[in-house]
């Protein structure tokens, strides 16, 4: 223990609350993959997504300790609120645009739902390095999601009438949107996770 430490303790509320907008996020992404759902559910997550991110920038402000970086804490918060906004975002375009029984936006949405359950995995043994590996799977879907994007509109462009390729592209466009918001909430959990070594 550092002499520090003893001296300004630090503050251990923010994992519970880093878990708390992460299970959020992953109920967002695990919504994209209920063909039921409908865009008040969703914005009932986001607004929940809105206040947790609230609650964890307050708590920051008036805490000097952290358990881990106060900027990557912030960072990381900001990453998981952009998932669940890209998640409405996706189901209002689906709402809107259609395409939700095309094979490759049903592909994108399950993967959507493992890389949000993979993300929550990976935030909850945050700070140490056993968040590296399911941060690492939740990348792996922002993967598998883009390329189901490319062959999912190369199939489009090249089988259906252009108005409907386009509809479909509005589609798989938001879905990989909230891929690569997934990600990048990936890439920093890895970051901390390095930081902390």
């Amino acid at each position: 223990m550092k002499w520090l430490d003893l001296l300004l303790p630090r503050d251990h509320r923010f994992g519970p609350l880093l878990c708390r907008q992460a299970d959020i996020a992953a109920r967002a992404c695990a919504l994209l993959a209920e063909p039921d759902a409908t865009p008040a559910q969703m914005a009932r997550t986001e607004a929940e997504g809105d206040a947790a991110r609230r609650e964890l920038a307050d708590t920051l402000a008036r805490v000097y300790a952290t358990p881990f970086d106060r900027d990557d804490i912030f960072e990381l918060s900001s990453a998981l609120d952009d998932v669940t906004d890209a998640a409405q975002d996706a189901l209002l375009t689906l709402a809107v645009f259609g395409g939700g029984q095309y094979a490759h936006a049903q592909e994108m949405c399950l993967s959507l739902r493992e890389g949000g359950q993979s993300l929550w995995i990976a935030v909850s043994k945050l700070p140490g390095p056993a968040a590296r590996e399911s941060a690492r799977r939740a990348k792996r879907m922002e993967n598998t999601i883009s390329n189901a994007y490319r062959y999912g509109m190369d199939l489009a462009l090249r089988t259906r009438p252009p108005e409907e390729a386009m509809r479909l592209r509005e589609t798989l466009a938001a879905l990989r949107g909230v891929g690569r918001d997934l990600g990048h909430a990936a890439d920093l959990v890895v970051d901390v996770t390095i930081k902390e070594k």
